[in-house]
């Protein structure tokens, strides 16, 4: 049931959007939307998944990654990543391409 979701979620690769600038301050990394100032602070955890939206990865990739790197199950990281793309998605933060 949690890959349906997924796929629902990311059937592609993972990007950052353009007009989108992202700086590091005292161990956060926040986000500005250049549009409308709007801006999202991430944790380390969410500033290695937004590293890793890079155009390049599927939710598939980027989950495996965040395991290799927490040593943390896949079941809790998906679903944990799969909620933190839909937030970003709703903020115009990140965006999803064919892959």
């Amino acid at each position: 049931m949690a890959r349906q979701s997924a796929r629902a979620v990311t059937p592609g690769v993972l990007r950052q959007c353009e007009g989108v600038l992202a700086q590091e301050a005292q161990g956060q990394t926040v986000l500005l939307r250049l549009e409308d100032g709007g801006y999202y602070a991430l944790d380390e955890v969410g500033a290695a998944v937004w590293e890793l939206c890079d155009g390049q990865r599927s939710l598939n990739e980027i989950v495996a990654a965040l395991c290799a790197e927490f040593d943390a199950p896949a079941d809790t990281v998906r679903a944990d990543v799969i909620e933190f793309i839909r937030d970003l998605r709703r903020e115009r933060l990140l965006a999803v391409d064919p892959a």
